[in-house]
């Protein structure tokens, strides 16, 4: 397993980060303890985990499996706050009290007393910047959280939230969260550079598109019964047949494809996809979001592979730079179209 320095904040993570959404819904604790278990045997040392997924369950899943296991301290753990908890007014959103709140249950839920990386999920545009960032330099003082972050932000407020804290001598961003997959590749156009040019780590979820990579979905076929996108609109807004037919025409160049590091077994698409994202300079580690063991087992290989010149040539014919085919920032208003792919 390789391992990265994540931003400015000294840790090293691996390449892969292990995803837990699935967790307490998709993946019953059974099979997330083995998931776990398996990925920290494979040399995972990050788990990303939201108070959200699940409704709170997965980090309940979570805390449950690593003081079982005795895991805790080999592993960084982040969280997420931002998204609707409850039903009441302030059980969202980047307020103080939520913000506040919400370290706490993830605490309690995780049965731990620090989280190392600990992301605003989405930018709220109705609370200033200097009240979130003086909230989390208050936990940060604390010792509840120990490097702040960021998720799918505009990449203006992120460099606002950096010279701010600069201002102020609070911490700063440690990271940014952003989507980014062979199918929507705008984070190249303003959020990769920006990473660059200001030292941030960059953790991008959904390499695998939410599965329509690893070849989850057919066109004219419907979703399959637990895939993402018959949970959630916004899940099923991302599948189209352009996004499939993109998928189609990379499982046909692997074919017969061997992978280095799995001896008379082809590289699979999902492999491929998450290497994809590995290889772009700015990129620190993709988390992978497994539904079974078996998945997990799979996905691991992709750590071991990398893309040559022919095959990153390949993937711009495919996508080109910074365009896309499939809506991974549905979920932030802020990001424009680049118009298509």
């Amino acid at each position: 397993m390789e391992y990265r320095r994540l931003g400015r904040s000294g840790l090293r993570v691996s390449c892969l980060a292990l995803g837990t959404m699935n967790f307490g819904e998709a993946t019953p604790q059974a099979d997330a303890d083995r998931i776990i278990r398996a990925a920290v045997d494979a040399g995972v040392n990050l788990l990303d985990c939201a108070d959200v997924y699940a409704g709170g369950e997965s980090q309940r899943v979570v805390g449950g499996v690593l003081h079982g296991a005795g895991l805790r301290d080999r592993l960084i753990l982040t969280s997420k706050v931002c998204m609707p908890v409850g039903e009441g007014p302030n059980d969202r959103g980047l307020s103080r009290r939520h913000v506040v709140d919400s370290c706490e249950a993830s605490l309690r839920s995780l049965r731990t007393d620090r989280i190392e990386v600990f992301f605003l999920h989405r930018h709220d545009p109705e609370v200033p910047a200097e009240e979130v960032l003086a909230t989390l330099d208050l936990l940060v003082r604390q010792g509840k959280i120990l490097h702040p972050a960021c998720s799918t932000f505009p990449p203006w407020r992120t460099v606002e939230a950096l010279m701010l804290a600069e201002r102020h001598g609070w911490p700063r961003f440690t990271c940014e969260q952003p989507p980014y997959n062979l199918l929507d590749r705008r984070a190249e156009l303003e959020i990769l550079p920006m990473c660059r040019a200001f030292d941030l780590g960059v953790l991008a979820w959904s390499p695998l598109a939410q599965g329509i990579l690893a070849g989850r979905y057919a066109r004219g076929a419907g979703f399959p019964p637990g895939s993402r996108a018959t949970r959630k609109k916004v899940f099923a807004e991302r599948v189209n047949d352009a996004a499939i037919e993109t998928a189609e025409r990379l499982a046909e160049r692997l074919a017969g494809r061997q992978a280095p590091h799995l001896p008379a077994k082809a590289a699979t698409p999902a492999q491929f996809a998450i290497a994809f994202a590995l290889a772009r300079p700015e990129v620190t580690a993709a988390i992978v979001g497994p539904r079974t063991p078996e998945q997990i087992e799979e996905l691991l290989g992709a750590a071991y592979l990398r893309l040559d010149a022919d095959d990153l040539a390949f993937c711009d014919a495919l996508v080109p730079p910074g365009c896309h085919v499939s809506d991974h920032f549905n979920t932030a208003g802020w990001m424009r179209q680049a118009g298509p792919a």
